[in-house]
């Protein structure tokens, strides 16, 4: 009895032990949600600056001429697209390149200049701003950034060369000779002069082959005096009765005064001259450069700035003669049409004006 008493014994000790050594029961987790934080992206939103374009003319946008037409489809711009008017003037060539660079650091997006003589001072700014676009009336800077501006003045002054050579012979006008001898009185030996000049005369050589056509720089676009002694020089000693004139407006004038003094006959450029000397400005040469700086202005606002050439001809509008109304019958119906037809041909293609390199 006392040996089971103590099996029993042994046997619970044994159990109490494996008891005490099993593992203790896990207790499962409470499922815990997952918790995602969204993260939503806020996006930085950066006011741009409008645009902003200034104008440098070599001169003064008051007077009349290409660059007073300028100013005007400047101002046009300006009120039409909300931009502020910047107007850098100048009075002599050492402020051209001054202005155009000021214009730059003030942070202009768009700068146009007016006036081939200004070539250089945008080709020398330019390279400097390369973010900036620079536009120019009347050449082509070559550069990456910039624009040239350039009206075909040689097909405006065709149909005057041709007008000039149908009238030249004409002696039922008065004081009108029979030398088939016409001329031209320019400001200073530069593209735009040049280009009206070889169109004068491609135009006379096209009405009337073999006229004979003078030519004379001033060397100025603002010396009157001079442009007065040249034309009167045409005049009086060559036998020329009718002389075109492209020497600035204050050069005009003085070409105008000779025109006044002796009775005889011009044509003028840019604006219309014809009632400046009633009955003896047979025609004047459209340039509406009002229309070229606000075409290139409305392509900067529309992201269409390509750096280059663009250029306004007879079919753009830019370039044309006046109805010659201030003439009346002086100018017969026969050549008007002749004029007419002429204009239409230069138009299609038919003929073709060339232009000077």
């Amino acid at each position: 009895m006392k040996k089971l008493h103590k099996i029993f014994i042994g046997l619970l000790v044994l159990t109490l032990a494996f008891t005490a050594c099993a593992p203790a029961a896990v207790e499962e987790p409470a499922e815990v949600e997952e918790v995602v934080e969204e993260v939503v992206e806020v996006e930085e939103v950066v006011e741009e600056e409008p645009l902003k374009v200034a104008l440098v003319p070599a001169g003064r946008i008051g007077m009349e001429g290409f660059m007073f037409l300028a100013g005007q489809g400047y101002k046009k711009a300006a009120a039409e697209f909300g931009f502020e008017e910047r107007i850098l003037e100048s009075e002599v060539a050492e402020e051209w390149e001054r202005n155009v660079r000021t214009a730059a650091q003030e942070g202009y997006g768009l700068i146009v200049g007016i006036g081939g003589t200004m070539t250089d001072a945008i080709a020398n700014v330019a390279p400097d701003f390369p973010d900036i676009h620079f536009a120019l009336v009347d050449n082509n800077p070559g550069g990456d950034n910039t624009v040239g501006l350039i009206s075909q003045e040689q097909e405006g002054s065709f149909l005057a060369g041709a007008l000039a050579a149908a009238m030249t012979t004409d002696t039922s006008l008065e004081n009108m000779n029979e030398e088939r001898i016409i001329g031209f009185v320019g400001g200073m030996d530069v593209p735009s002069v040049n280009r009206f000049i070889s169109g004068y005369k491609q135009g006379a050589a096209y009405m009337s082959p073999g006229v004979q056509v003078v030519v004379s720089y001033i060397g100025s676009f603002r010396d009157p005096a001079k442009a007065k002694e040249l034309a009167l020089a045409m005049f009086q000693n060559q036998g020329v009765d009718i002389v075109m004139t492209v020497s600035g407006s204050s050069g005009d004038v003085g070409v105008f005064e000779a025109v006044e003094e002796t009775g005889l006959y011009g044509i003028g450029a840019d604006i219309n001259w014809d009632d400046t000397v009633p009955g003896h400005i047979l025609t004047s040469v459209l340039k509406s450069t009002d229309n070229a700086v606000y075409d290139v202005i409305a392509r900067e606002f529309a992201g269409e700035f390509e750096a280059g050439e663009i250029k306004y001809g007879v079919t753009s509008g830019v370039m044309d003669i006046t109805d010659m109304s201030a003439m009346g019958d002086a100018i017969s119906q026969e050549i008007r049409d002749k004029l007419a037809a002429i204009k239409e041909k230069i138009s299609s293609g038919e003929i073709v004006v060339e232009r000077p390199q």
